[in-house]
C-alpha cells in the first residue's frame, strides 16, 4: 500500500475485491489516515452497506456512509462513497464528506432523539402512576361499609363517570356476594355531575345485584339526578328515600 502518485482534490483509495487498500491519496491519508483495509474506515453500521453495494458486478456504485470519527470529531462523518470498478479485481472509489454544517446538525438531531425517547420514557413512567392514582382515587369513590350483617352502605363521591363505575363493579359486586348482603344502601348525597356512561354502568350494576337477590336503595338523590336516573332506565324495583338517616332507622335499627 502507498500514497498515490496522481494528486486528487478528493479522498480517493483504489482497492482490490477484498477492500484490501492497495493505494490512495493525499486527502485519503488526511481524513482517515492509513487503513489496510476500507473497511477500517467505515463506521459499524455502514459496514454491511458497503459490502452489499461495492462488488465487482456492480460496476458502479453510489451510496451514503458514515465514517469513523478521527482528528478529535465527536461523532461519525457522513459521506458520499463513490465506486468504479477498473475490472473484476480492483475498484476506485472516491469520498465526499458532507459539508461540516450539515454534519454538526445531524449530531444535534442525534442527540435531541437520544434526549425525546428519553423523555418519552420518563413520560410514560409518570402517566403510569398518574393512571394508578386515578383508578385508585375510583375505588376509593365508592366504599363498600357494612352497616349491618345483612346490610351495607355505597357512599359515592365526585362525579359518576364511566370508568369510576367501571373501575368500582367488580369489587363492589364481589363485595356484596362475598358477605351475604341483603340490602344495599347508594348514598348519593356527595354525587357531583353524572354522566350518561356512567349512568349506564351504574344502573347495569343494579340490575346484576338485583337479579342475585339484593334489594337496591337509592338516598340523597337530586331533583336533576332523579330525572337522569329515570331517563336512563334504572330498575323499576330500586327504592328511593330521601336521607341517610331514614335509611338507616328502617333498615338497621
Amino acid at each position: 500500500m502507498k500514497q498515490a502518485d496522481r494528486s486528487f482534490p478528493l479522498p480517493y483509495f483504489k482497492i482490490n475485491k477484498n477492500f484490501t487498500v492497495q493505494y490512495f491519496s493525499k486527502e485519503a491519508n488526511i481524513l482517515c489516515g492509513t487503513p489496510d483495509n476500507l473497511l477500517d474506515v467505515v463506521d459499524e453500521e455502514s459496514v454491511d452497506k458497503v459490502k452489499k453495494w461495492v462488488a465487482p458486478e456492480l460496476h458502479n456504485s453510489a451510496l451514503e456512509v458514515h465514517l469513523k470519527p478521527l482528528n478529535g470529531e465527536l461523532g461519525p462523518l457522513t459521506a458520499d462513497m463513490y465506486v468504479t470498478w477498473n475490472n473484476d479485481l480492483y475498484a476506485e472509489v472516491l469520498f465526499i464528506v458532507k459539508d461540516e454544517k450539515l454534519t454538526k446538525v445531524t449530531n444535534t438531531l442525534d442527540q435531541l432523539r437520544s434526549r425525546l425517547n428519553e423523555t418519552n420514557f420518563e413520560l410514560l413512567e409518570e402517566k403510569e402512576k398518574l393512571e394508578e392514582a386515578i383508578e385508585q382515587n375510583n375505588k376509593l369513590s365508592a366504599p363498600f361499609i357494612e352497616l349491618t350483617n345483612d346490610t351495607a352502605l355505597i357512599p359515592l363521591f365526585g362525579d359518576l363517570t364511566s370508568e369510576k363505575m367501571q373501575t368500582v363493579e367488580d369489587y363492589l359486586l364481589q363485595s356484596s356476594q362475598k358477605e351475604d348482603i341483603d340490602q344495599l344502601l347508594f348514598d348519593f348525597t356527595a354525587v357531583g355531575e353524572m354522566n350518561r356512561e356512567g349512568i349506564h354502568v351504574l344502573a347495569n350494576m343494579m340490575t346484576s345485584l338485583f337479579y342475585m337477590g339484593i334489594e337496591i336503595i337509592v338516598i340523597g338523590v337530586k331533583p336533576k339526578q332523579a330525572k337522569q336516573l329515570y331517563e336512563l332506565n334504572v330498575p323499576l324495583e330500586v327504592k328511593f328515600l330521601h336521607s341517610l338517616q331514614q335509611a338507616i332507622s328502617k333498615y338497621c335499627s
